[in-house]
């Protein structure tokens, strides 16, 4: 089966799920992917935890997160 997903879709394999992963806040997670062009499949695991802490980070220190601020602290 190959699903059809729309541009705004996002797919989700059953196992990150059932390993407690869990999302990102939403906006900057859209942010991330328009700015580099990329679609969240594309990202690997290690990506994934470098942007939860990045977001983590910010939200303790009471900080919206955004692309500008990572490519700051992040070399790409």
């Amino acid at each position: 089966m190959i699903p059809k997903l729309q541009a705004t879709d996002a797919m989700v394999f059953k196992d990150l799920l059932l390993c407690s992963r869990r999302f990102l806040a939403a906006r900057f997670l859209r942010q991330v992917l328009e700015a580099f062009e990329v679609q969240l499949h594309h990202l690997t695991p290690n990506g994934i935890v470098t942007l939860s802490k990045f977001c983590w980070v910010c939200l303790s220190y009471g900080v919206e997160p955004n692309v500008g601020t990572f490519c700051e602290y992040y070399e790409l």
